[in-house]
């Protein structure tokens, strides 16, 4: 064996035993010898493609196909440089013509069928894979890519056999254990699917697309906190990883009502409940208030100068974040967060004292929440002292007839571009829905009327019903009747529903007539409406 020669199989062992710069100083010394030596300058390449030198690597495969372009191995390497910088198509045109200068190497059709792939070229990919898993049988990583293309192509039975068997050859492969477990939880059978993601992150924890898997499998389950408490963990190891920190916020997001974000947003909400906290709270008072939500009102009512607030939330994932954000804005020891009803708390147990000021929010776009009436007095009859401060303490609820063609086609839902689309009604939301006064496109046919008046210091029925006359004041058809409060946050401090401010949360809402009413501008008219423990409607 010549220098070169042995300069060339020292190199190729230091390369194999990981050791680089030896396999680099052993491959220059060949090439000081015999510049021209096509071998030593592909291996060289690869040394230099290992060292993450790829402008390097690319020079030195190119000048080795240029000495000895007969070599299958040098294409097979250009390809393997140009895939990884995804150059598909230079890597394609490297890997088909290492085939054809070897077609009995099943790696070569391997790689050219990944280039294939990566170009969406499925059904020229396919049958690549498949020469090279008949070349040799016992290629796990060939099966597992025919799987992927297979599945991409919409063959899902033969794709999950092409995994299955890439995992009998080789049980560890978590390549295609997560592909299975992947193919499994989009065909839903999640137990199999869930033990697979598990073995995969037992394998390799950092494998992140498993940890999204795993908790879609238990979110599947119905095992949420376990997904989060899941993707909270592979976040914390991984608090880089954009895919990981969306599929948790993606998670977390579905724990609440989506309202809750804009609410906090809503600057006149916000400010109408601190200036009512200030006038009415005294150094030293005791403070309930219900629904903590994101615990914002409960830390203005402790910066207001309450001596302790207790505040109570029956959602947990709300309960822990508000208690976090209390304890973040330094009011641990003025604020107890209460994981409960409202109906469920005991005066000595979970407050010590009766409340001084009791605070809420439980109206809805429609003021009336279900409920609300009957929540308000078991707390005034059983938290409260009897001269205690009530924050909202009443609202009034206007109404007006609205024309509001666009909505009107989905309420109810009927013909839809030539269709009759009235089945699809079933999944729409009963009663009023909302709609955005500033921004949706409406006439308003009457002016306001004062429809309903809360008093919150004061039990009231029910359920209750009237007749209100209003006069229109245009001339249109009326789909039905749009409403709106005032929230009378204390004899100061009013809140109005109708504020066309973008971030007013609320909004206003609308409630359709089961058949049009055409007015006629001077015209009076009877509207019928009434409330109960659900909402308030109105009737023609």
């Amino acid at each position: 064996m010549s220098f070169v020669q042995d300069c060339v199989s020292i190199s190729r062992q230091h390369l194999m035993a990981g050791y680089l710069a030896e396999a680099e100083m052993s491959c220059r010394t060949a090439l000081q010898a015999e510049p021209a030596h096509s071998e030593a300058t592909h291996l060289l390449g690869i040394i230099a493609l290992r060292s993450n030198r790829a402008a390097e690597a690319n020079e030195l495969f190119s000048k080795a196909i240029a000495l000895d372009g007969a070599k299958a191995e040098f294409h097979n390497s250009r390809g393997v440089l140009m895939y990884g910088c995804r150059r598909f198509e230079e890597a394609e045109v490297e890997f088909a013509q290492a085939v054809a200068l070897d077609d009995g190497d099943p790696l070569s059709h391997n790689n050219l069928g990944n280039a294939l792939r990566a170009q969406g070229k499925l059904a020229e990919a396919e049958p690549c894979f498949r020469k090279a898993v008949e070349l040799r049988p016992a290629y796990a990583e060939a099966h597992n890519n025919l799987g992927n293309t297979l599945r991409e192509m919409g063959s899902l039975a033969e794709a999950e056999f092409c995994f299955r068997h890439s995992l009998a050859l080789r049980p560890k492969n978590l390549d295609a254990a997560y592909n299975l477990a992947a193919l499994l939880l989009y065909t839903d059978r999640l137990d199999e699917a869930g033990r697979l993601f598990a073995n995969v992150l037992a394998g390799d924890p950092s494998r992140a697309e498993a940890a999204i898997g795993l908790a879609q499998v238990f979110q599947g389950q119905g095992r949420i906190d376990d997904a989060i408490a899941l993707l909270t963990g592979a976040h914390n190891r991984m608090p880089d990883n954009a895919a990981v920190l969306f599929a948790l916020q993606l998670l977390r997001s579905t724990q609440i009502p989506a309202w809750h974000i804009p609410m906090i947003n809503d600057h006149e909400r916000n400010d109408a409940y601190e200036a009512a906290l200030l006038n009415n709270v005294r150094p030293g008072d005791t403070v309930l208030e219900i629904g903590t939500g994101s615990a914002l009102v409960a830390m203005m009512a402790a910066r207001a100068g309450a001596g302790h607030v207790y505040t109570c939330e029956m959602h947990k994932p709300l309960v822990d974040v508000a208690r976090e954000t209390v304890a973040l804005n330094g009011y641990g020891k003025h604020i107890t967060v209460i994981g409960k009803k409202s109906t469920d708390l005991v005066v000595g147990q979970d407050m010590p004292e009766k409340a001084d000021v009791f605070v809420s929010e439980l109206i809805n776009v429609g003021m009336l929440a279900p409920d609300m009436l009957t929540i308000l007095q078991h707390a005034r009859q059983n938290l409260l002292k009897p001269d205690a401060k009530i924050i909202p303490a009443a609202a009034t609820v206007y109404a007006s007839l609205i024309q509001a063609d666009d909505m009107r086609r989905i309420s109810p839902v009927r013909t839809i571009s030539g269709f009759d689309m009235s089945r699809f009604d079933q999944f729409r939301t009963p009663g009023y829905c909302t709609i955005d006064l500033a921004a949706d496109a409406h006439r308003m046919l009457s002016e306001p009327e004062k429809a309903w008046y809360f008093d919150f210091y004061k039990n009231m029925p029910d359920s209750d019903a009237k007749v209100l006359t209003v006069k229109a004041s245009e001339t249109g058809v009326a789909h039905g009747v749009a409403f709106w409060f005032d929230l009378h946050m204390d004899e100061k401090v009013d809140y109005q529903s109708k504020s066309p401010t973008r971030t007013n949360h609320w909004k206003q809402a609308v409630y359709f007539f089961n058949h049009d009413l055409p007015v006629v501008k001077g015209q009076p008219v009877m509207i019928g409406t009434g409330y109960d423990r659900t909402q308030i409607h109105f009737y023609i």
